[in-house]
């Protein structure tokens, strides 16, 4: 048996005694949320750290890009309806692959153990709907 000590809301601390098997996944959870919050403090920059080193942000107003907005978001509508498109002739078994890719951004193992394939036949899918809608998107 083994104790595990946390803090509650009021910043009191508390000590519950578990199994070892607990007390080992409890550690192991926090080890993994540690190293998720290590990684996503390495990958980002405050912007204040940024306009104190000296780098300006670009006046919104004063940017072409509001001039060209309204076409950007045309063409982008247009390349959009287009892509639908040529998901809609993929298989299903290619879109839901495509789906848990783009959307519920798995990785390729996490698709495989999900399917029970290898993660070489979830590669080669992968590659094979690329393909295809590549060729979907040239004819068009």
């Amino acid at each position: 048996m083994q104790h595990i000590y946390y803090k509650d809301a009021d910043g009191k601390e508390i000590s519950v005694e578990v199994t070892d098997e607990v007390a080992q996944a409890y550690h192991e959870s926090r080890r993994k949320e540690w190293r998720g919050n290590a990684k996503e403090r390495y990958h980002t920059v405050s912007l204040d750290a940024v306009t104190d080193a000296g780098h300006e942000f670009e006046d919104e107003s004063a940017s072409i890009d509001v001039l060209t907005r309204e076409e950007d978001d045309a063409t982008r509508q247009a390349l959009l309806r287009k892509l639908k498109e040529a998901v809609a002739h993929l298989t299903p078994l290619q879109r839901a692959t495509l789906h848990k890719l783009y959307v519920l951004h798995m990785s390729q193992r996490e698709i495989a153990i999900e399917e029970g394939v290898t993660e070489a036949t979830v590669s080669e899918r992968i590659t094979n709907l690329h393909n295809r809608l590549k060729k979907f998107l040239k004819k068009v």
